[in-house]
């Protein structure tokens, strides 16, 4: 039987942490299927994480989908995450988390303050009362498993509004909602945007080396794959420098020739 505390126990994850997960278990399913010709037990997994954390920590998972920016309808019980296979093993079969609310940017959560998440109502999916504002706050601890930063680092986002840089603006968007207990109803909720006209790209992943020579990374390599283990707030705020004093040069790239036309 595959030991699933392997992939875990050199982290420096403490008991009363607040951890968010970020998560491809595609390696390692294909790792235990071959050299032990098991099936991945996500429960495991869930479990190791919730016993790191302890009763006075917080384990999060995200369960995004952003089909409410397209009018589709979010159905807190029923909408899929678009995050992960383990994400939506949560949400199907684990009554230990409870989602959030937000029907773009959900989140699974598990812990201490598991009921004050499940209560924030607020409309701006990056906002500082929210789920960012609190991970930020929080001192959270967030893990990769063989994921990259341009796929999993939304907390960017967060840093580029708390800046408010040049090539992304706040958009709304209305859908329907049907809440926890089934009722219907028409909801606006808003995401802080790329800009479109300016061939916006996001890069986010130069500041893997950033993390690294600020000591707020930890970096654990092996057969399953990459794992690294990050400082939420100290990459946040490497993230809010580069696009207050170096013109967002990691964060993104644009046509900055548009986007000076554009504003004159």
């Amino acid at each position: 039987m595959f030991n699933y505390n392997y992939i875990f126990d050199k982290l420096n994850i403490e008991k009363g942490d607040t951890l968010f997960c970020s998560s491809d278990f595609q390696n390692l399913y294909r790792f235990i299927l071959k050299n032990y010709h098991e099936k991945i037990n996500f429960d495991l997994i869930i479990d190791i994480l919730k016993d790191k954390v302890g009763s006075n920590g917080n384990l999060i998972f995200p369960t995004y989908n952003w089909d409410f920016c397209k009018g589709i309808t979010f159905d807190y019980k029923n909408t899929v995450s678009k995050v992960g296979a383990i994400t939506n093993y949560i949400l199907k079969k684990r009554d230990d988390f409870k989602r959030t609310k937000h029907p773009i940017y959900s989140f699974a959560v598990y812990g201490k303050d598991t009921d004050y998440l499940t209560n924030l109502d607020y409309k701006d999916s990056f906002a500082e009362n929210g789920m960012f504002g609190f991970l930020y706050k929080k001192e959270a601890k967030q893990l990769f498993l063989n994921v990259v930063l341009s796929h999993s680092a939304t907390f960017s986002h967060y840093a580029e509004q708390k800046v408010g840089v040049p090539y992304r603006f706040i958009k709304e968007f209305t859908a329907g909602y049907i809440d926890e207990n089934g009722e219907y109803s028409n909801r606006t909720y808003s995401m802080y945007v790329r800009n479109y006209n300016y061939n916006v790209q996001t890069l986010v992943d130069p500041f893997l080396e950033d993390f690294i020579q600020n000591k707020c990374i930890q970096i654990i390599k092996n057969e399953i794959g990459n794992i690294w283990l990050l400082d939420y707030k100290k990459g946040c705020d490497i993230m809010e420098y580069d696009a207050l004093y170096n013109n967002s040069s990691k964060l993104a790239k644009w046509d900055e020739n548009t986007l000076v036309t554009t504003i004159k």
